[in-house]
């Protein structure tokens, strides 16, 4: 019986033995692996980058996305200079004067990006060729309403305040008080606190004698203000527009007390007197409650090739038909009753109806005069202030 158990545990044991030889190799072959993984990992110089690269850390599939992300990217770059282009072509067709196509583009995109301010803006452009200043000004006053980025928002202010100062200071040195109050009061409506809107529209009204307006667009200002002040001084130097005379007296001296004795046109209630412009005379109505005078468009085109001019812009005017939008323009020199003039203001408006007279004869050109009309005798008596 012994001599069968013996051979039993000698075979246990040799399956023992095997067994815990096989494991042992198993276990060394992992770490054997284990560590040549790792030495690989720390012998390589670029193996930290690698594992925190945004490529190496993404599955295939968002690799591959990755490559389309950069394919659309040049896509966009080259929307981008498609997009430079098309401004770039609207802003030549606007230079050389081809509105309707600009006008198309400009429209056309802005159909499908209505907010879109490169657009906005070359729109603007286009109206400052088309319409009078205050439409354009009316056009940049709106874009403030959009949501702008603070770049945007800048761009679009400062194309208001030179818009702005530039057409105050072109009709004050023109003198063109009527126009420049009829271009100031919707911008006070939209900019109730720009100093310099209120200052020049408060001007404007001084010289017109408007005390009520006047003042009450100085009320935007603080008391005492200097600007304030300077311009009730306005108000108070200007003198009655309109002097007339009882009849002049036989053998009256009337050349010792005036410069110029013009005979005037009697029409109805109203006289006409002759103003030489270049070469051309022409017979305008005396209208003291015109501060600028004006020419009818068929008058302006007779003499605007034969005499200096300059554009100054179009504006809204208030005529007794209403608002129309009309260009003025500087007339470098003319010439009444004797007198040179220089740089004189003139609004051409459409008068189909006003036969009887090339246009009006405004206070810009009387107010340079102490005049006064004898009615009786229909005489206009000048002298030339001196300033």
């Amino acid at each position: 019986m012994s001599k069968f158990w013996v051979p039993f545990w000698v075979l246990c044991l040799g399956i023992s033995l095997s067994l815990n030889l096989y494991f042992w190799w198993q276990l060394k072959s992992i770490n054997t692996t284990v560590e040549v993984n790792a030495a690989r990992q720390t012998q390589s110089p670029n193996s930290k980058n690698k594992i925190n690269s945004p490529a190496d850390a993404l599955p295939e599939v968002y690799q591959q996305s990755g490559e389309q992300q950069n394919h659309s990217l040049a896509n966009n770059s080259d929307k981008n200079s498609q997009y430079q282009k098309a401004i770039y072509w609207i802003k030549q067709q606007l230079a050389a004067g081809e509105l309707v196509e600009a006008k198309e583009a400009i429209q056309a995109y802005l159909r499908h990006q209505p907010q879109n301010i490169d657009y906005l803006l070359l729109e603007g452009q286009l109206i400052a060729k088309t319409a009078p200043i205050d439409e354009v000004l009316a056009h940049y006053y709106g874009l403030l309403d959009f949501p702008l980025e603070t770049e945007e928002k800048a761009k679009v202010l400062a194309l208001i305040t030179e818009l702005t100062s530039s057409n105050i200071s072109k009709l004050k040195a023109i003198r063109s008080w009527d126009v420049l109050a009829t271009f100031l009061e919707p911008l006070w409506q939209f900019d109730p606190t720009r100093r310099s809107i209120i200052v020049a529209l408060a001007e404007a009204y001084a010289y017109q004698n408007q005390e009520f307006l006047m003042e009450n667009v100085l009320a935007s200002l603080q008391q005492g203000d200097l600007d304030a002040a300077r311009i009730r001084q306005i108000l108070a130097q200007q003198t009655s527009p309109i002097k007339t005379s009882t009849p002049l007296q036989e053998n009256e001296p009337i050349v010792n007390d005036y410069e110029r004795n013009i005979k005037l046109r009697a029409l109805g209630d109203h006289y006409t007197t002759p103003i030489m412009i270049g070469r051309s005379t022409h017979e305008l109505m005396l209208d003291t409650g015109a501060t600028t005078t004006v020419l009818t468009s068929e008058a302006f085109d007779r003499i605007s090739r034969r005499t200096s001019w300059e554009y100054v812009g179009t504006y809204k005017i208030n005529t007794a038909g209403g608002l129309f939008d009309a260009p003025v323009y500087q007339l470098k020199q003319v010439f009444f009753a004797g007198f040179r003039l220089d740089n004189v203001a003139i609004v051409v408006l459409p008068m189909p109806d006003f036969s009887y007279a090339d246009g009006l004869l405004g206070m810009n050109i009387l107010r340079q005069f102490d005049f006064k009309i004898d009615q009786q005798n229909d005489r206009l008596l000048l002298n030339r202030n001196d300033s």
